[in-house]
């Protein structure tokens, strides 16, 4: 019953948190907010298709890759409430295979400072696999790591302005 009760507890605090009714400022890292969750799959569109049936999401982008696409997704009664929703999305990317196995699936974070952040992720006990990079000629600044379990991490920063 004490286990039950601490469930119940938990999550009646996540809920006030994520309504804002308490703000968790003492466990957020200044600067930091989740951008996405990526899942892979061999049928973008049709696992695309999956999300937006079981759990009421809309299509709010989609960018074609030669003969692949990729499709994000997030929470909206309409695509445009989707759109101007700011939490985080759902990307479903193409991959060759749709076993476990295949390391695409990670979380992506939006960071203002990338190199104090990959700081972090090292002095937290992660290990960066690929330092902090600009994507391109974008600006935008890439970093991966790993946590201690050996899920992966992208950290993303726009570009400062």
């Amino acid at each position: 019953m004490l286990r039950l009760n601490r469930t119940l507890l938990a999550g009646a605090a996540a809920a006030l948190i994520a309504t804002g009714a308490i703000v968790a400022t003492e466990t957020m890292a200044a600067g930091v907010t989740l951008n996405s969750a990526r899942v892979g799959a061999v049928d973008v569109p049709a696992t695309a298709t999956f999300y937006k049936t079981a759990f009421g999401m809309q299509e709010v982008q989609r960018i074609p890759m030669g003969k692949l696409v990729e499709i994000m997704l997030n929470f909206g009664d309409s695509v445009a409430t989707a759109k101007a929703n700011p939490s985080a999305q759902v990307v479903i990317t193409p991959r060759d295979s749709n076993e476990l196995k295949d390391t695409m699936a990670h979380v992506i974070f939006n960071v203002t400072d990338i190199k104090a952040t990959a700081a972090a992720v090292v002095a937290a006990g992660g290990k960066m696999t690929r330092e902090p990079f600009e994507f391109g000629k974008t600006g935008i600044m890439i970093g991966m790591a790993t946590d201690p379990a050996g899920n992966a991490i992208e950290m993303l920063q726009q570009p400062k302005k």
